[in-house]
């Protein structure tokens, strides 16, 4: 199913963040058509919500707690999400672009047909997440987990993973050359069958048996 385009939708604008969350939290009803535009939310604790159709434009929703939260058919557009708690989300036809993602925790969740680019995801723990056709583009990743993660017909682009935990996540057949994986962490057998350039080989020397090597 595609996703609406933004100029398809009629949105209503949100003034009260905070009001709107939880009585969607409490009433349980989804929260469709939102414009959420330069709002703040911190420290807060909002459970089992759902946006349908929402745009989140420069919004800063730090600290806070939104577990099993499902995002779908949304937009979120230089967004500041910091140590902000996902656990056990939905991403699905979901587009993030130029956010900061630094510390937030966004363990088993799941993605489907999501976008990020250009966002800073520093420290964030995505274990255990599972990934179908998501796309990372000029993401940095530095120091981030990404273990045990489940990956199907996922592409990271010019990524930076930095130090990044990949225990146990196979990337397999992916193409890593564009990337940086300097200092990343592995148990084993995590790269193999991956793409990664020559200097990258040499760089992490053992780590990398049984890549694939791409030709300048």
């Amino acid at each position: 199913m595609m996703k609406k385009t933004t100029s398809s939708v009629s949105y209503t604008p949100c003034e009260d963040i905070a009001a709107l969350l939880s009585q969607a939290s409490e009433e349980e009803f989804d929260i469709e058509s939102v414009l959420f535009d330069n709002l703040s939310l911190e420290d807060g604790v909002y459970p089992n919500l759902t946006f349908r159709n929402c745009r989140f434009v420069n919004c800063r929703i730090s600290a806070c707690t939104l577990e099993r939260a499902a995002l779908i058919d949304c937009d979120l557009e230089q967004c500041d999400l910091s140590n902000t708690m996902l656990p056990k989300g939905t991403l699905q036809r979901v587009t993030v672009s130029d956010c900061k993602l630094v510390g937030a925790t966004l363990a088993d969740m799941f993605l489907q047909d999501v976008t990020l680019e250009r966002c800073v995801a520093r420290y964030a723990n995505l274990f255990g997440a599972k990934m179908r056709h998501v796309r990372f583009s000029n993401c940095d990743l530095t120091n981030a987990s990404l273990a045990s993660c489940t990956l199907a017909r996922t592409n990271f682009e010019a990524c930076l993973f930095t130090r990044a935990e990949l225990f146990q996540t196979q990337f397999s057949g992916m193409d890593l050359s564009s990337c940086d994986l300097a200092g990343i962490s592995l148990s084993g057998g995590e790269l193999r069958g991956a793409h990664v350039n020559l200097e990258q080989a040499a760089q992490l020397g053992v780590l990398l048996a049984g890549v694939l090597l791409k030709e300048p």
